[in-house]
């Protein structure tokens, strides 16, 4: 594991399957399916891709300077309890005329997915976002 956090939340930097799911085993296990999707569509649209997971929380953080520490990335993903969120750190710039991005903060904005089904039906508009948010990334 390189602890990358000077001090605060270690981290893994591309964390294979098997090390997410270790690190999100307490989580609903249809939950998890939908984290390592949404994990997997990043991946396939950006393969190089600088990543690493916070080991306490779970949070992967997507980008060339991840979110937390020393800058802000282009994404991050959170299990949470009863749905998985995909943050734009520059979501406040996305076009999003389904209204799926919720939010209310400066910048950041996120989709909630609370199943595969809900991933599948929405799919091509989270790699629409991703891609665009991976435009905004300037750092």
């Amino acid at each position: 594991m390189k602890d990358n956090s000077k001090g605060k939340h270690p981290h893994i930097e591309k964390p294979g399957e098997e090390q997410i799911r270790e690190l999100l085993k307490d989580k609903d296990p249809d939950l998890l399916e939908v984290y390592l999707e949404i994990h997997n569509l990043i991946l396939e649209i950006f393969p190089e891709i600088t990543y690493s997971i916070d080991c306490k929380d779970g949070m992967m953080g997507y980008g060339a300077r991840q979110f937390g520490y020393d800058g802000w990335g282009m994404a991050a993903l959170a299990a949470h309890k009863n749905w998985v969120s995909l943050m734009f750190m520059l979501g406040v710039d996305l076009e999003d005329p389904e209204g799926l991005l919720e939010g209310t903060g400066k910048k950041m904005r996120h989709v909630k997915v609370k199943s595969s089904e809900e991933f599948e039906g929405i799919q091509n508009k989270l790699e629409r976002f991703i891609i665009e948010a991976s435009k905004l990334n300037k750092n």
